[in-house]
């Protein structure tokens, strides 16, 4: 195994840590408003976590292409469909409402593909005793957070600290009813507390299949991971995350099911926004009725522009208001929670092309439990492509499986 350098090591392990910290820099807040409603998914970002991954790659990316210079040429030879489809989704973007937004997204998705990239070609770094207790350190923060947030009803310092979100005298901040009344819930230093579950989810069960590869027994480590994550879990009642912890660790847990993997992330993804179109109205919650109210929006933008699509990160564009009778819901300006839905709609065919083909060569090496995890969190939510964060975690899923393959 080839020595890892210790400043790639240790960059890769700060711009982990940091992800989940609602840090970052902003501007282009003029371009972000969407018939007078502000919304933040049209700003442009530079997240704090990025600094460090940044100068990582600038680091190791120069050398990289030097090195294997002849194996890039020989890929691109071999995969011209995959390069004109990327050539027509570039150009596609100088033709969006906001040219600058989507090609910011597009700056972020190369960037997390180049991590990948990095974090592959650099297995070292991956079965590092650091980035473990790097992933544990960030589970540990969360979940302290969290539990502190969540007895005493407020952000434990201002914004600027650790990117908390305000809990209090803040409009739209998500709660529930417990027996004893309603209570916030708890939102770590993400944006939201389904973005904290998720983020739970995905990094313990992260570790977890890391340090699998080095200590085969399961210990009082490991529990104490599963019973945080757990708390975790009901602090944030989080059902999306909930479910797809549930199914991971079923799969995991009795492995003849896993055979059915592929076949149930496939259902999954069709058969979830057709059971939230189903519900009867009188049945639906608040958050069913965003996320049909949402998915139906996108199937008409995708009839508009079906070759090419809205353009990346543009969706919210196309929910100008009044998009209801419903002033609540005026407010709410969101990429749909459907993942698959929401590439369609921005990327049209072509996208849906591009992404068949980077299917059929890496995705299908996912282990059936991962698959059905994602599965879930793509039908029910968004976070994972359009929160930095959110981005990580689709790196580290990557990475941990593909790498896992090819070894």
């Amino acid at each position: 195994m080839k020595r890892t350098p210790n400043a790639l090591l240790l960059l890769i392990a700060t711009a982990i840590f940091l992800a989940p910290l609602n840090l970052f820099l902003k501007w282009g807040e003029l371009n972000a408003y969407v018939g007078g409603i502000f919304t933040d998914y049209l700003v442009q970002k530079l997240w704090l976590s990025e600094i460090p991954l940044l100068i990582a790659l600038l680091l190791w990316l120069p050398k990289k292409i030097i090195q294997e210079k002849s194996k890039i040429i020989s890929f691109l030879k071999k995969n011209k469909i995959l390069l004109f489809l990327l050539s027509l989704l570039i150009i596609r973007q100088f033709f969006t409402p906001l040219p600058i937004v989507s090609f910011w997204y597009l700056a972020t998705i190369i960037e997390l593909s180049l991590l990948i990239w990095l974090l592959r070609t650099n297995q070292s770094i991956i079965n590092h005793p650091l980035l473990r207790q790097v992933i544990l350190l960030a589970l540990l923060l969360q979940a302290g957070i969290a539990s502190l947030q969540f007895f005493r009803q407020k952000a434990l310092f201002d914004y600027a600290v650790l990117g908390e979100t305000q809990l209090t005298g803040a409009i739209n901040i998500a709660n529930t009813n417990f027996k004893f009344g309603k209570v916030i819930l708890p939102y770590g230093t993400t944006a939201h507390p389904n973005i904290l579950a998720g983020f739970t989810v995905i990094f313990s069960l992260s570790w977890l299949q890391l340090q699998a590869n080095f200590k085969k027994q399961f210990g009082w480590l490991e529990l104490l991971i599963v019973s945080l994550s757990s708390w975790v879990l009901f602090l944030t009642q989080s059902l999306t995350a909930i479910f797809a912890f549930s199914l991971f660790a079923i799969l995991q847990s009795f492995p003849k099911f896993q055979r059915f993997g592929h076949y149930l992330a496939s259902n999954l993804l069709l058969l979830l926004p057709l059971f939230i179109f189903l519900i009867p109205s009188q049945w639906q919650t608040e958050s069913l009725f965003r996320r049909n109210f949402l998915n139906v929006q996108t199937l008409a933008v995708i009839a508009e522009q079906p070759i090419t699509g809205v353009g990346l990160n543009m969706f919210t564009t196309t929910l100008k208001p009044p998009i209801t009778n419903s002033n609540e819901l005026i407010r709410f300006i969101q990429p749909t929670h459907n993942v698959p839905l929401l590439l369609i709609a921005e990327t049209g065919l072509l996208g849906l092309w591009l992404i068949g083909l980077l299917s059929k060569k890496y995705l299908l090496d996912i282990e059936p439990a991962w698959l059905v995890l994602l599965a879930v969190l793509f039908s029910l939510d968004h976070y994972l492509i359009t929160q930095w964060v959110g981005g990580i975690m689709l790196a580290l899923i990557f990475t941990i499986n593909l790498t896992k393959k090819s070894q």
